[in-house]
């Protein structure tokens, strides 16, 4: 592979879904205390794009809240906790917001099992 195969190369190990979930960035800092809104864009097991209508910029770890679809009907949302870090953020002309690139770190409590569950269930029922 020459070296600008390798620059285009994909590095994702996980596939990835076009989710759209709710999600929100929630910054732990004291020089940014707001809390961002958007909609995941695609989402695998390690990361996720999301669009929101804020240019988000962090160096620190920020924690993000996926809100994953209902189980069954007249459940209610599962929120999936993740500290995350920020990979990049660019403006989207065709979606006219910024995408925003995560790679998720840790996962709370048991929220890595959780999502492997529901993108299972997800991609069978082929419901996003």
């Amino acid at each position: 592979m020459s070296a600008e195969q390798k620059k285009t190369a994909e590095h994702r190990l996980e596939k990835r879904y076009p989710f759209h979930w709710p999600v929100a960035i929630v910054f732990d800092s004291t020089d940014q205390q707001q809390t961002f809104h958007g909609t995941t864009h695609e989402l695998s097991l390690n990361g996720c794009a999301i669009l929101t209508e804020h240019n988000v910029f962090s160096e620190l770890p920020v924690s993000i809240l996926l809100s994953a679809p209902v189980a069954h009907p007249g459940g209610s949302r599962r929120v999936i906790e993740v500290r995350a870090r920020r990979v990049y953020t660019v403006l989207s002309s065709g979606h006219q917001r910024f995408r925003c690139g995560i790679q998720f770190l840790k996962f709370k409590d048991n929220g890595r099992a959780m999502l492997t569950r529901i993108v299972g269930e997800r991609n069978l029922n082929r419901d996003v």
